[in-house]
């Protein structure tokens, strides 16, 4: 895919794309009836422009020496390893908000046998299924554990659609409590996982599930007998993990996010490009760790294809961390955990033991890689950096630079031409004076309707 930006400013992520994406397209559609993915091009695209100045940017000045710098706009593509970082705090705030504090969970990983992965790939319907089979199981056994009080945990399932190489291998993540609300309001602990039990349910779930997915389809044809035959040939159920290491919730979550949250490898990852080949390495669970040599274009196809549709969810809850109930529930229980001790400093405090740091340098340590993303002065380093204008390519100056010369002469226009741009300007520097205010803020600014000719043009600096 062609770029205009020199090859300097560019990660070597973006290169192998910028260099080779053409090439790819144009080989799947060959193989494909001329059909590729809109949300593959899409993100490559994004990808490519990912803190492009040219593309937009937020200029900050240093309070202190008076350095001024250009922090060009992100662009959020789960294809992108800049972005991947602060994708991993924005979601670990998110579950902070949702998993109670001071319950310990565990992570419990399903996974399903090799022949039947491609039917799961295949649409994002099976994917959503798939998920839900998972939650269902794990709900379904701790129900059984003690069947008469009815224990509903909290279940946080994260989607995983690769393996460590790159390869197609859906498996599902499940955060756990271990623990939940019975029929009568009461916290219970749950501490026993029965896997024999669990991998039984799981498989079951799972097929059934998918079976009833797809009747009606042009899958079903094919599916419908593999799928039955499953439960002759894994007579003891598919395979289930069900961690036993007990610890702080967050550290669990921020270790799930990164598949979630950025591309099946990183740059680090990548351990040489040639301008055709690429070669990277990773840790199988049998061989140990392995290095791989592939074309860059089979090296973007095994990258790419794990991308997901926009707008299908990775991350699910259920159980009490379900949205409609734990909106509900939260102060209840949250009470109710108190009352019995298990707060989030006993937790970390347990878990920080074990690698022989208090719970305040656990928490430190934490804050320090999944920090608060501040724009930080290149020349003495100060964090007191003020915003002193943004620019978008698409919109102009929507704040500081050329926004300071005021609203266009606006003689000649009818009324409701001045009223309206009038009213633009008015609220444009009202919410941008306000937001401001705040030294570290990026103000997301309403954009004017461009197709109105009576808009002020906008320039590059």
């Amino acid at each position: 895919m062609t770029t205009q930006r020199p090859f300097d400013e560019l990660n070597l992520w973006q290169r192998i794309y910028a260099e080779h994406w053409d090439e790819f397209a144009d080989q799947y559609r060959q193989a494909h009836d001329g059909f590729i993915p809109e949300h593959w091009e899409e993100n490559v695209h994004k990808m490519l422009g990912c803190g492009d100045i040219a593309e937009g940017y937020y200029e900050y000045k240093c309070a202190d020496c008076g350095t001024a710098k250009k922090v060009g706009f992100t662009c959020k593509s789960r294809l992108c390893l800049r972005c991947y970082k602060v994708a991993v705090d924005n979601w670990l705030k998110t579950s902070r908000n949702v998993l109670f504090e001071g319950v310990i969970h565990r992570q419990v990983v399903l996974t399903v046998p090799t022949e039947i992965r491609v039917l799961i790939l295949s649409k994002s319907a099976f994917l959503k299924v798939f998920i839900d089979a998972a939650a269902k199981a794990v709900k379904e056994l701790v129900e059984t554990w003690r069947p008469k009080k009815r224990i509903r945990p909290g279940i946080m399932a994260v989607l995983q659609i690769h393996g460590r190489a790159g390869n197609p291998n859906p498996h599902v993540h499940l955060v756990v409590s271990e623990g939940g609300i019975d029929k009568d309001g009461q916290w219970q602990h749950c501490h026993y996982f029965d896997t024999k039990k669990l991998r039984k349910k799981w498989q079951f779930h799972v097929i059934t599930e998918l079976q009833k997915t797809i009747k009606g389809t042009a899958y079903a044809a094919e599916w419908k007998d593999k799928l039955g035959k499953m439960f002759h040939e894994y007579p003891t159920g598919f395979d289930v993990n069900a961690m036993p290491e007990k610890g702080p919730v967050e550290r669990l979550v921020v270790y799930l996010c990164k598949y979630v949250s950025s591309p099946p490898i990183s740059i680090r990852r990548i351990e040489a490009y040639d301008g055709k080949d690429v070669t990277y390495r990773y840790e199988d669970h049998r061989r140990g760790l392995v290095s791989e040599t592939l074309p860059a274009t089979e090296f973007i196809g095994r990258m790419i294809q794990h991308l997901p549709e926009k707008g299908f969810r990775m991350v699910r809850y259920y159980g009490i961390y379900a949205r409609s109930i734990r909106n509900k529930m939260h102060d209840f229980v949250a009470d109710r955990l108190e009352r019995l001790g298990r707060n989030m400093e006993k937790v970390a405090g347990f878990f920080a033991q074990k690698r022989g740091l208090t719970p305040e340098q656990y928490r430190a340590e934490l804050e320090s890689k999944f920090g608060d993303h501040r724009v930080r002065c290149p020349a003495c380093g100060s964090e007191n950096m003020r915003l002193v204008a943004i620019w978008s390519r698409t919109a102009g100056f929507i704040f500081g630079g050329d926004m300071d010369c005021g609203p266009p002469d606006t003689s000649g226009w009818n009324l409701a031409e001045q009223v309206e741009t009038q009213a633009w300007f008015t609220v444009q520097r009202f919410t941008v004076q306000r937001l401001a205010d705040f030294e570290h803020a990026k103000p997301k600014m309403c954009k004017p309707d461009l197709n109105h000719a009576k808009y002020p043009s906008s320039f590059h600096p």
